[in-house]
């Protein structure tokens, strides 16, 4: 498919006083959209303690080798001494934050656990080779243990089996709180360039591969694709400069590249893409801060050089990619509205808050 444009285009009529707020999480006003709402999420707020933690962490640790490219992307890139790399990646998940035990299958847990590791793997643009698991496990409230293990591991084995890898390992412990899950997985890169958040470049045209919001209330964050054919296709072109995988919201993961990348950027309103699972009842709005603001997306967001664009346009790729904004020289992250205007993006989404 070619490249599309957003479908909310010609429904937007905003002035600059309804907009005045986007970028917003809208907790208070849209209870649905919120993920305390359904019982579980990580805390809304602006970049703060886990952005920041991060930032502390990187600072004060030194990347040593074999380690090429280390905290701060969606993975750890390590290089042997034959000069073959290694894709790491991790995420740890908590019921109650991640998904809801009362009402989700311990297969779709499982397989959610391996599906976030494997958007980052396709982030990186590299094919898994194994996998990690480490679990907590409750003493308590879990029911039959060994029905709920047979669960987990059954939609773990459904991805190993769908992407031709295999469990290398882990571990397991028992403890009197919730139930946690993490996964470690290794890559091997697709192609010879491996795509780095730290990429863009001033003139790069930002892309996104998919609808974005609504992922939360319609259970499309328990099951979805890791973008693996996007990335293929992209990296094997070579026209992708900068990628990374949207998973706490696009307003709070373009600053994120733009961060890594020692860029600003400037999003078109309307061009984001707002998903179908999005209420279409809700006010354009909300419906657009859903899109920035909910999180859990797991569409790969990349910027191309601006001369590249048009080979993406004249080999159109096989499936449908959206141009949301370009990256700029300077510091920090703007939004155009449809008045041509251009104000700050409140950089709002989904982090822990500790």
């Amino acid at each position: 498919m070619a490249l599309e444009k957003s479908s909310q285009t010609a429904a937007l009529s905003f002035d600059r006083n309804i907009v005045r707020n986007i970028g917003l999480p809208f907790v208070a006003r849209h209870p649905p959209l919120a993920r305390r709402e359904a019982g579980y999420g990580k805390t809304g707020c602006p970049l703060a303690l886990e952005n920041n933690f991060i930032r502390r962490l990187a600072a004060a640790t030194r990347t040593r080798p074999p380690v090429l490219t280390g905290i701060g992307d969606d993975g750890a890139v390590i290089q042997d001494d034959s000069g073959s790399r290694q894709i790491v990646v991790t995420d740890m998940l908590l019921d109650q934050v991640h998904f809801d035990l009362k009402t989700t299958s311990p297969r779709l847990v499982g397989q959610k656990a391996m599906l976030v590791n494997l958007s980052d793997l396709a982030a990186m643009a590299s094919w898994p080779t194994a996998a990690f698991v480490s679990l907590a496990m409750p003493r308590h409230g879990i029911g039959d243990a060994d029905q709920f293990l047979d669960g987990l591991y059954a939609g773990i084995q459904d991805c190993c089996d769908r992407w031709n890898f295999c469990i290398a390992g882990g571990d397991t412990n028992a403890w009197n709180g919730p139930f946690a899950i993490n996964v470690c997985l290794t890559g091997r890169p697709m192609h010879s360039t491996i795509p780095l958040r730290s990429g863009a470049r001033p003139g790069d045209r930002l892309f996104v591969s998919g609808p974005l919001g609504g992922s939360l209330p319609s259970g499309r964050h328990l099951s979805f694709p890791p973008r693996f054919d996007v990335a293929d296709w992209l990296v094997g072109k070579g026209i992708v400069s900068a990628m990374m995988d949207l998973s706490d919201g696009l307003a709070t993961d373009l600053p994120r590249m733009a961060e890594a990348s020692g860029v600003g950027a400037v999003l078109d309103l309307a061009s984001i893409p707002v998903h179908p699972d999005v209420d279409r009842r809700l006010p354009m709005e909300a419906r657009t801060n859903a899109a920035l603001c909910d999180g859990e997306d797991f569409e790969l967001l990349f910027a191309i050089p601006a001369h590249l664009v048009p080979r993406l346009r004249d080999v159109s790729p096989p499936f449908p990619v959206f141009e949301i904004g370009r990256v700029t020289a300077g510091l920090g992250v703007t939004i155009r509205l449809p008045d041509d205007s251009i104000q700050p993006l409140r950089q709002s989404g989904w982090q822990h808050d500790f």
